[in-house]
């Protein structure tokens, strides 16, 4: 696989067959989306190459997201799927114009499901600010039936590996 396909729900249907680190290695401006804080940290401080990638959780602070895109290229940014809105309004600040500069993409998609209910405000702001995105796929490796997908992600056609 040479690229991730964009506007869709993207079944790998492997674990660890690398989509998300094609989305770090290429060339293409991202921001990748992930349920939990270890995820972020597997993908950013517990690197083992020197690929720049910033992690976006508690604690990391709307300057060192600005400082980042101000001397990174391409952005690889790495958030919890609560830290995306604070993320997007650093990169305006920062010059950018995220929905149109960057792809996102939203990794463990199923969890959206999962924890609609219990995590209702992070999920539906994620969902927002990810339909404003002019590229984001939805991406995983444990797919729902068509009958469960969210309601605001419905829309978007399924896309696998064969």
């Amino acid at each position: 696989m040479t690229e991730i396909p964009v506007n869709c729900l993207f079944n790998k249907k492997k674990t660890g067959c690398g989509a998300t680190e094609l989305a770090i290695r290429n060339s293409i401006p991202t921001l990748i989306a992930m349920p939990y804080v270890a995820l972020v940290k597997n993908k950013t401080i517990y690197r083992k190459d020197h690929i720049s990638v910033l992690g976006v959780y508690e604690g990391v602070t709307e300057q060192e997201i600005i400082n980042y895109a101000r001397n990174h290229t391409p952005l690889k940014i790495a958030v919890t799927y609560d830290s995306l809105p604070r993320t997007i309004q650093a990169l305006e600040i920062a010059g950018l114009t995220p929905y149109k500069d960057l792809f996102l993409l939203i990794d463990e998609w199923h969890v959206l499901f999962n924890a609609y209910s219990f995590r209702h405000h992070a999920i539906a702001s994620l969902l927002d600010y990810a339909a404003k995105f002019e590229r984001v796929t939805y991406m995983t490796a444990t797919p729902i039936e068509r009958e469960y997908i969210l309601d605001e992600i419905q829309h978007l056609p399924t896309c696998e590996i064969n």
